[in-house]
């Protein structure tokens, strides 16, 4: 069998009434914490605190930096930046200059001259270093940085400089102090860093100088030595002459196709007998234009002569012979122009080809100064390079030179607010720590009872379903279990005490007590009918009185301790593990009183249980219920109304019921479909479910069966011809595991 403490539960109100019980050893305890507290209070040193706080920004001004448009130089003030400031201002080398400028090592609070008893115990049991091997410097650092705290505000840039000391104007001189000297520190280190620029640039700028000659010079003599020289365009001398000889090719192509067109029309001309002197490349001659001039004239002349003189006249016509004279000069002059414009065309192809073979020259010598213009650019892009480079470390030589001669470089920080002398001591505060004192010592002697009244068991609780399932035996064993039950259930001490006395039931057989068959069936049935009072009345009437011990129960006795009485009946199936109970009386309302008993009495016994109605009338939940008939199972499968609105609690136990319903209990089966999952819902929430089927059928009450279910059918009167027969239709239906429960007579 397994240990008790694993079917133990926490009794949660045995826990609270265990602190009701002591409040006041609580409350007193507490106030006595209080009180030492504030007694200790009064001996402790006050200390006082005061702050410094510094802004990290960039000082340098338009006119402070020589190179305003600089972005590389500008101070990092990123977060990481700022906690790195953090961790300067609290270095030793800045706390060791603050102790010896303020002399920390003349107060004792950081350099005691003398030890307590209780450290000089200390360093005689090696517990603790000897302070007289230690360096005063190195001490009175331990107690600045005990006393010290200096942080970043979230979200900002500034820095808090915290000091705490005995002495309120000591807390605030080292807070001051060592704001300071971190600016002072600060603004060296600006110094020492444009000092050592200034240093590093100056050889590099002479190196850089040399290798930028170094660089031109090289680029001058090759060009000299390929032939590249450049022009005033910045071309090379080659490329010049080709753009010269083609811009003269073109032109000479110009005039040769000028020349060409002038003698072609002038051919024409004479070809067809056009007369030529009205031709502008004719007219443009000086003879031809005097020969016009004279042609005119002549015929003038003779438009003048012939108003007076016939054509035989020997003035006209000597004066036409004149004429024609003219004309034949013309044609020389015309023949003379075409030759001359001839012999330009040819001089013009000459030169025309010419310069076609001195551009072609050229372009061979350009194609061939290409590969060595490559190298020329790759020298060329060298020395530019070297020349940026040197005219950079130039700049930064010029602005570092200029810094380094200010004596008052501004540092990348200021004190925006200086420590004040504390008024009031920060340490200790009286009422926050006796508050506090008193609080904690509410919760802990809180604390020390709820554990005293957990391992003294007090507090703890049997679960008796568990503790009764796992005894496999009767007699004795029924005594432990009955122990396990709360004292408070008095109707459940008796029962077990008087199962205790009596010896163990004998298994229920299918022949027990069961008439022959022919007998039921010659034997008339008789069922009395009994209304919702008469039931009440019985379930009223069912009183435990105080059990003798002294008397053996006689098990033959109609009362609920026999074998198969109520408390019997509970016992037995708490040993079992199926959790739904299908209850069947066949005497009807007079039977389903015992189904009431058995819910009360599980009940009793801590139990969460249920009794489902589902018998016709619903006599048994309004005998629950005081008469009263709420919502209930009917409602449920119709869908109108929840499990919640369907539950209620029994009026004389801690046990749950629900009724019939409202509804229309044949338009409710026609969803009974539904009625397992309904159930199996329920039996995750109880420890047993009853489901009373009143005076059904043995093929009705078999319908609700489960792997889980348990029928017992309960009897009121033995004799009674409805018993008889639903017992033999469970018998002939296969299921013989039926529980007699005896029903106790009013």
């Amino acid at each position: 069998m397994r240990d008790a403490a694993e079917n133990a539960e926490i009794d949660i109100g045995a826990l609270f009434a265990a602190l009701k019980r002591n409040w006041l050893f609580i409350l007193l305890g507490a106030l006595l914490f209080a009180l030492l507290t504030w007694g200790v209070a009064q001996f402790l040193p006050p200390y006082y605190r005061s702050e410094a706080r510094i802004l990290i920004e960039a000082r340098e001004t338009v006119f402070t930096r020589p190179n305003v448009g600089s972005e590389t130089d500008r101070p990092l003030l990123d977060p990481e930046a700022v906690k790195s400031q953090v961790e300067l201002i609290s270095s030793a080398k800045i706390l060791a200059k603050v102790a010896a400028e303020l002399r920390l090592e003349d107060y004792a609070e950081f350099y005691p001259k003398t030890m307590s008893p209780v450290k000089q115990v200390l360093v005689l049991l090696g517990l603790r270093p000897d302070p007289r091997t230690i360096p005063v410097s190195e001490q009175v650092l331990t107690r600045m940085r005990e006393n010290l705290q200096v942080y970043a505000v979230t979200g900002s840039r500034v820095i808090v400089v915290e000091f705490v000391s005995k002495n309120p104007q000591v807390a605030a001189d080292v807070a001051d102090k060592i704001a300071d000297e971190y600016i002072a520190a600060q603004a060296a280190a600006k110094r020492q860093l444009t000092g050592d620029a200034t240093g590093w640039l100056e050889p590099e700028i002479e190196r850089l100088t040399k290798k930028v000659r170094e660089a031109e010079t090289k680029v001058a003599d090759f060009r000299a030595a390929s032939d590249l020289l450049n022009t005033s365009n910045n071309t090379s001398l080659a490329t010049q002459q080709m753009s010269d000889i083609s811009s003269e090719l073109s032109r000479l192509k110009a005039e040769r196709a000028a020349s060409e067109a002038k003698a072609e029309s002038i051919r024409t001309a004479l070809k067809n007998g056009v007369p030529i002197n009205s031709l502008p490349e004719v007219m443009s001659s000086g003879i031809m234009q005097q020969l016009n001039e004279r042609r005119g004239a002549l015929m003038a002349e003779i438009a003048n002569l012939s108003t007076t003189l016939l054509d035989g006249h020997p003035r006209i016509q000597g004066l036409r012979a004149q004429l024609a004279d003219l004309d034949r000069q013309i044609r020389q002059e015309g023949n003379t122009i075409l030759k001359s414009l001839d012999n330009e065309v040819t001089t013009a192809r000459s030169r025309e080809q010419e310069q076609t073979r001195e551009l072609n020259r050229l372009k061979a010598q350009a194609a061939e100064a290409g590969s060595q213009e490559v190298e020329l650019r790759a020298l060329e892009r060298d020395a530019a390079a070297q020349r940026d480079l040197l005219q950079a470390y130039l700049a930064r030589y010029r602005e570092a030179s200029s810094i380094a001669d200010r004596t008052d470089q501004p540092a990348d920080a200021r004190i925006f607010s200086t420590a004040t002398v504390a008024g009031a001591p920060y340490f200790p505060k009286v009422l926050p720590m006796v508050s506090m004192s008193f609080v904690a010592g509410l919760l802990l002697l809180s604390v020390f009872v709820l554990l005293r009244e957990l391992f003294s068991g007090r507090a703890m609780t049997t679960n008796p379903v568990r503790a009764v399932r796992e005894q496999n035996l009767w007699g004795d064993e029924y005594g432990a279990v009955a122990q396990n039950f709360s004292p408070a259930h008095n109707k459940t001490a008796q029962i077990d005490n008087k199962l205790i006395a009596q010896p163990a039931p004998e298994p229920v057989s299918d022949t027990n007590e069961m008439p022959d068959k022919n007998e039921m069936v010659e034997q008339p049935m008789a069922r009395p009918e009994i209304d919702v009072e008469t039931i009440q009345r019985i379930y009223d009437s069912y009183t435990v009185s105080e059990p003798d011990v002294t008397e053996e129960p006689d098990p033959a006795s109609d009362d609920i301790y026999a074998p198969n009485g109520v408390a019997a009946i509970a016992s037995r199936l708490m040993l079992q593990e199926r959790r739904r109970i299908i209850l069947i009386s066949p005497e009807g309302d007079a039977g389903s009183a015992g189904s009431v008993h058995l819910l009360r009495e599980l009940a009793d016994r801590s139990l969460r249980v249920l009794l489902v109605d589902m018998t016709g009338n619903g006599a048994v939940s309004q005998a629950m219920l005081d008469g009263n008939r709420p919502a209930g199972i009917t409602d449920l499968l119709l869908n109108v109304k929840q499990f919640t609105d369907i539950i209620h609690g029994d009026l004389y136990s801690d046990a749950d019921v629900i009724p019939t319903g409202l509804s229309d209990p044949k338009t409710a089966m026609a969803q009974a479909e539904r009625l397992p999952v309904i159930f199996e819902a329920l039996e995750t929430a109880y420890d047993f479910v009853l489901v009373e089927t009143g005076a059904s059928s043995a093929e009705q009450a078999l319908n609700l069966d489960s792997d889980t279910s348990v029928f017992v059918m309960n009897v009121f009167d033995s004799e009674d011809q409805a018993v008889a027969q639903t017992a033999l239709a469970f018998h002939e239906a296969g299921q013989d595991d039926v529980t007699i429960l005896m029903v106790p007579h009013a």
